[in-house]
């Protein structure tokens, strides 16, 4: 009977740093995976995963208190393909 295969358990800042090292690579996800020993479908997960969580993190910018009477106001609104959004008002 063959031998089951032992799995890893790695935290987010290990696989932060797995995607690093594929970025950096000239190689395919599969051969990366293949090198790495990591499994294609928690590599592809993970890559989701961590995708998402940086698009979903919101900044807020507050402009800077000018002195003297306020400008005429304006506003913009951008949405990325991702569907990030944001918004520029003054």
């Amino acid at each position: 009977m063959p031998k089951a295969a032992r799995r890893t358990r790695r935290t987010e800042t290990e696989w932060v740093g797995i995607l690093k090292r594929f970025q950096s690579s000239d190689l395919t996800v599969r051969e990366f995976c293949r090198r790495e020993g990591v499994s294609l479908s928690s590599f592809q997960r993970w890559r989701s995963r961590l995708r998402t969580a940086a698009a979903a993190e919101f900044v807020e910018l507050v402009p800077a208190a000018t002195s003297g009477a306020p400008e005429p106001g304006w506003s913009l609104e951008i949405a990325l393909p991702n569907g990030a959004q944001l918004r520029f008002r003054g």
